[in-house]
């Protein structure tokens, strides 16, 4: 028969087995992070993660800490701040994007790294396939190549006389780069031409829109990266003040004023990392994590702004809207 007092010994037993840092001494994990864009463009996003991480039962402060580096656009920095967040030793390391992917893949091949929004694991060449990356890092993607055509589609359903688009993009961003080879393939299907504009400092906004539109471009189709992410309000002015209409690749551009925006979602996929991390801190390897990729991804339209330049959404294609900015 059992006793209370060993029901209550084989109770405490359990916990402690089946808590997050059994077998880690209690002690306080430390979960690096680093991101190429600022503080404030990664808040939401954290804030997902932390979420996910307390549904799978860490306490953010009693379990784990987050020590946090923002190059703030500065591609110059990246490297940097990466070397440096590796020289510090966390435990895990958790980030966003190609950029930052690449720059810690370079000096680290050992400290676990969790990537939430990359562009293309594979071709980039810090994976050896999604379903068994192989290597030191793992994650979810947010399918930006795949999705490049059909951002031109949209745009050609929703305004069919489109025949030239301006597009922005940032050259030191590994997934922009992706993005643009993936656009200029299905612009040439789409009978589209493309002026691709490089932005690498602020400057170079203004530089492109009045390029576009010397150029006759009738509408604008921005690359997410680092930089413009960060500027997006003043990108999203810029393409107002032009009167063209814009479709982005970040919904956060939507919520600044960009006509359109068509990506899976960020937090969503912050809010998964969780899962990775919580299955690494508990002794799996990386390199035996398949990468995920997401399988909703969300249309939304900004209606304030379809109104301010003067264009009309076609019905068809607000029923497909997952939000409508009003």
């Amino acid at each position: 028969m059992t006793t209370r007092r060993q029901f209550c010994f084989r109770s405490a037993v359990s916990l402690l087995f089946f808590t997050p840092w059994a077998g880690a001494q209690r002690r306080l994990w430390r979960i690096g992070y680093h991101s190429a864009g600022s503080a404030q463009s990664n808040a939401g996003w954290l804030d997902a993660f932390r979420q996910g991480m307390a549904e799978v039962g860490w306490s953010e402060a009693r379990h784990y800490v987050i020590d946090a580096r923002y190059a703030d656009g500065d591609a110059s920095l990246v490297p940097r701040l990466a070397a440096e967040l590796v020289a510090s030793q966390p435990d895990l390391i958790l980030t966003t994007a190609d950029a930052s992917i690449l720059a810690l893949v370079r000096v680290t091949k050992t400290i676990p790294i969790v990537f939430a929004i990359a562009a293309d694991p594979v071709g980039n060449g810090y994976a050896t396939s999604l379903q068994r990356p192989g290597r030191n890092a793992t994650g979810l993607t947010l399918l930006g190549p795949d999705l490049a055509a059909k951002r031109i589609q949209l745009l050609k359903d929703a305004f069919p006389r489109i025949s030239h688009l301006l597009v922005l993009f940032e050259p030191s961003d590994a997934a922009g780069v992706s993005q643009v080879k993936a656009l200029e393939s299905a612009a040439a299907e789409l009978n589209v031409r493309l002026s691709v504009c490089e932005i690498r400092q602020v400057a170079d906004i203004d530089v492109a829109f009045k390029k576009g539109g010397d150029l006759g471009a009738d509408a604008c189709l921005i690359v997410s990266g680092p930089m413009i992410n960060i500027q997006r309000k003043a990108i999203a002015e810029r393409a107002l003040r032009s009167k063209i209409p814009s479709i982005s690749s970040n919904v956060m551009h939507a919520e600044a004023g960009v006509l359109m925006t068509y990506s899976a979602s960020v937090p969503a996929n912050f809010h998964r990392a969780a899962v990775y991390v919580d299955k690494i801190l508990k002794g799996a390897k990386p390199g035996d994590l398949a990468i995920e990729q997401p399988t909703k991804v969300d249309l939304v339209i900004n209606a304030r702004t379809a109104q301010a330049i003067g264009v009309a959404i076609p019905p068809s294609l607000r029923v497909r809207a997952d939000r409508i900015i009003e």
